[in-house]
C-alpha cells in the first residue's frame, strides 16, 4: 500500500542515521503511513512553526539533540500555540530521572532508552494510532542493528576487536543530512561513487551499509581505535576528493564510533556507545 500524507504522518527527530533508518524502515514495514525525518531541534521547531501538528500523528523525539533539547521544542511550541495534547515518545541513550519527568509533565506517551525494543514501541505506537487507521502486517525489519549484534558475536566467539564507525554529511547551516537538500545536485554522484570509492580503501573483511546516500555505517572487524582513526583518515581523504571545497565549506563530515570490548562487552552496550559518540561529535560542531 503506498505512503499518504493524508493519513498523518510519523515524524523521527533524531540526529543518528543508524537509528533513524533502522526506525523508518521498521515503521514503513508495519504502518500504513507517510514517515519524515529531522535531524536538529533548529529544524524541528521549523517545521513545528511551519506545518504545526495538523497532519501529525506521532512523534518519536531523542530529546538531546546535536544543536539543543527536542523536549525544549515541545514545550516552546505548545505555549506559543496553545496545543494541549501533542503526541510523542521519547527515544533516548540516556535519560536521567529529572529529565523523565520532565518528559511525562510535558505529555510524553511513553519514555524508552536506545537500542528500542520494538516489541514495545510496536505495542505503544498501535495504542497511540489505533483508532486511526488500519495497520499492514509486520514483517522484521531488524537488519542493522540485527547485522551489528551477528558481528559482535562472532567477535565475542573469536575473541577479536570489532569497531563500529557511523559517518555522515551534513549542511552547516540547517543540520540537514546531506541527501535531504535538493539545491545539491552532487548527491546524485555521491550515492554511487562515494560507496565505490569507500569500497576501493577497505578490506575485503570491512562491511560497508548504506544508511541513505550520505550516511553510512561501517563493520570493521580485527580492528581498534588506531585503526578507526586510520579508517577516519580514508574517509575525509575521499569526501575532500569528491566535494570541492568551496561546497566543504557548507558541510559537516561527521563520524562516531565504538570498538568492542573496550567500549561495550555485548551488542546493545557497544551500539549505544556508538549512538552517543556519534551525538556528541555532532554537538562539538555546535559548540565549535
Amino acid at each position: 500500500m503506498p505512503k499518504s500524507s493524508e493519513d498523518g504522518k510519523i515524524l523521527v527527530v533524531d540526529d543518528s542515521p543508524l537509528f533513524r533508518s533502522y526506525l523508518k524502515n521498521f515503521l514503513n514495514s508495519s504502518y500504513s503511513l507517510e514517515v519524515e525525518e529531522i535531524t536538529s531541534a533548529r529544524e524541528f521547531s521549523r517545521y513545528l512553526s511551519t506545518f504545526g501538528l495538523s497532519s501529525l500523528l506521532l512523534i518519536i523525539l531523542d530529546i538531546f539533540l546535536p544543536d539543543g533539547d527536542g523536549l525544549e521544542v515541545i514545550q516552546k511550541y505548545r505555549e506559543i500555540s496553545g496545543e494541549k495534547e501533542i503526541p510523542f515518545i521519547v527515544v533516548s541513550a540516556r535519560i536521567d530521572s529529572s529529565k523523565a519527568v520532565q518528559a511525562l509533565r510535558a505529555g510524553a506517551k511513553d519514555i524508552m532508552a536506545k537500542p528500542v525494543n520494538l516489541d514495545r514501541l510496536k505495542e505503544r505506537i498501535d495504542h497511540i494510532l489505533s483508532s486511526k487507521y488500519s495497520f499492514k502486517e509486520r514483517k522484521s525489519v531488524r537488519e542493522y542493528y540485527d547485522r551489528i549484534r551477528n558481528e559482535v558475536k562472532r567477535a565475542q566467539r573469536g575473541n577479536y576487536l570489532l569497531s563500529l564507525v557511523l559517518a555522515g554529511i551534513f549542511t552547516a547551516d540547517t543540520l540537514h543530512a546531506f541527501y535531504k537538500e535538493s539545491s545539491y545536485r552532487r548527491i546524485v554522484d555521491l550515492e554511487s561513487k562515494y560507496p565505490d570509492k569507500l569500497r576501493g580503501v577497505m578490506r575485503e573483511t570491512d562491511s560497508i551499509i548504506n544508511l541513505s546516500p550520505s550516511e553510512y555505517l561501517f563493520i570493521l572487524p580485527f580492528t581498534d581505535k588506531e585503526g578507526v582513526l586510520t579508517v577516519h583518515k580514508k574517509l575525509e581523504n575521499i569526501y575532500n576528493v569528491l566535494i570541492p571545497e568551496e561546497e566543504r565549506k557548507k558541510l559537516l563530515l561527521v563520524m562516531g564510533s565504538a570498538t568492542f570490548p573496550e567500549d561495550g562487552k555485548n551488542p546493545d552496550e557497544l551500539i549505544a556507545k556508538l549512538e552517543t559518540d556519534f551525538k556528541e561529535k555532532f554537538s562539538e560542531f555546535q559548540k565549535g
